[in-house]
């Protein structure tokens, strides 16, 4: 049984979010580095996401190549963010120190499965929000729904029609109401 390389496993998941590849060796202001995989993000996340591989290239050289892309970068005076995700041994010390210096730095370690895997790529990735468990509480996509059964959500449905102000009015209107009943009540010396 032959197991997937990381590289591989990250790249599935960076191209299901909408990510490009770019080919290797990397160029950037003219200069080729040489890295385990590049992608640039497209509409919501304007990323360069470098991929450095500790375990294969060790980590003198990721940090030098990644290094070198930042400066190169800087030189273009690209705005582009860039994000450095090392493969292999989590990076520690001055390697750490180095790369947080460049960019936002995702060490996925040897991350055991592509759940986890995604977990730790999660800030490069559209947020997938589920689903409504139910539909009686989303009012925003239906023609018919249930109403709770009280006089107050029926004028709260209808004020909202009119618009945020209105529905803020309609509130201030029955909190008085409530407080007014209950300043009665003190007055007359009954118990709420």
């Amino acid at each position: 049984m032959t197991s997937t390389p990381p590289i591989n496993r990250v790249s599935e998941i960076l191209l299901e979010a909408g990510f490009r590849k770019i080919p290797m060796p990397l160029q950037v202001a003219g200069m080729e580095f040489d890295l385990a995989g590049a992608f640039v993000g497209s509409d919501y996340s304007p990323d360069l996401v470098v991929v450095g591989d500790i375990a294969t290239d060790g980590e003198a050289k990721v940090v030098r190549q990644i290094e070198g892309v930042a400066r190169a970068l800087d030189v273009m005076r690209s705005h582009r963010p860039m994000t450095a995700v090392i493969l292999g041994p989590r990076p520690i010390g001055k390697t750490l120190d180095a790369l947080s210096q460049l960019g936002r730095v995702l060490p996925v370690e040897e991350a055991s499965n592509q759940s986890e895997l995604r977990d730790r790529l999660a800030v490069l990735l559209p947020l997938e929000v589920p689903e409504s468990i139910s539909g009686n509480y989303d009012l925003g996509d239906r023609e018919d729904f249930a109403l709770p059964d009280h006089a107050l959500a029926g004028e709260f449905f209808e004020a909202s029609k009119l618009g945020a102000a209105e529905v803020k009015n309609r509130l201030y209107s029955a909190l008085n109401e409530v407080l007014e009943e209950i300043d009665n009540s003190e007055q007359n010396g009954e118990e709420i």
